[in-house]
């Protein structure tokens, strides 16, 4: 299993959340893949890839199957490498890391690129409800799902009340919080912040999490690091653009 890696050109989006019932990315991320390829990219998608929660057996089946036979077709006349580091939706691939042909199921990476060293992972371990009750957000997020399906604007009310519960998480934390404002507004965690400001101190010179739906990026205190949280495909899609060390956020226009 390779988590070190050098990479002077790679792509890294998170939270495409194929088989969802309540994203339907599927055709923009071939459309993204194949771009990269054209443009001689290698790919990390960042965790919850697929979405083995919120979704059903014909779903998934359907969508799985389709995204996998076009993916070998795009891949099959590029030389391109593609990383999948696990997220909470996805966590069943835990059994599956392991380098599999031009792709590489990992928990992390750490990249070199240019004299740079970035680090990529989902950030669902900073999650703290996550951390301290893995399996109660599991069954709630199952239950949420069978809520949304009989009432699918339910989705929406959830997400709002995400947005909120951190908002007042940071407020009873005493967080005069300097995140920029769309960061602000979507409710980034503060557990995530302090979590890259830790991994930067290893020596990293970018952080780049998924996980929480908030795209965005800010230097932490840490030299200026760059935290990089490159959102979800629910919404705008985003993604980090590595060239030789150099990290840009970008939106991918549908």
């Amino acid at each position: 299993m390779i988590t070190d890696v050098r990479e002077d050109r790679l792509l890294v989006t998170s939270d495409t959340h194929i088989g969802s019932l309540f994203c339907n990315a599927r055709p923009q991320v071939l459309h993204f893949l194949e771009y990269a390829c054209r443009n001689k990219y290698n790919v990390c998608f960042n965790g919850d890839g697929i979405d083995v929660l919120c979704t059903s057996l014909p779903k998934i089946a359907h969508e799985t199957a389709s995204f996998l036979s076009e993916f070998r077709r795009i891949t099959a006349d590029y030389n391109i490498t593609i990383y999948y580091t696990v997220g909470n939706h996805d966590i069943i691939l835990e059994h599956y890391l392991a380098d599999w042909g031009a792709v590489h199921v990992v928990p992390f990476l750490n990249v070199t690129s240019g004299s740079k060293r970035i680090r990529v992972e989902h950030g669902h371990v900073y999650d703290p409800f996550f951390t301290k009750h893995p399996e109660m957000q599991t069954a709630l997020t199952h239950f949420a799902t069978y809520v949304c399906r009989v009432y699918p604007p339910w989705y929406d009310y959830y997400k709002k009340y995400l947005i909120l519960k951190y908002k007042i998480m940071n407020k009873l934390s005493g967080d005069k919080t300097d995140l920029p404002a769309r960061m602000v507004e979507s409710g980034e965690g503060r557990a995530y912040i302090d979590a890259a400001e830790e991994i930067a101190q290893r020596g990293f010179d970018a952080v780049i999490f998924g996980h929480t739906h908030n795209p965005g990026i800010l230097p932490l205190k840490t030299a200026s690091v760059p935290y990089i949280n490159t959102g979800s495909w629910f919404d705008q899609p985003y993604y980090a653009e590595i060239t030789n060390g150099e990290v840009e956020l970008k939106t991918w226009q549908i």
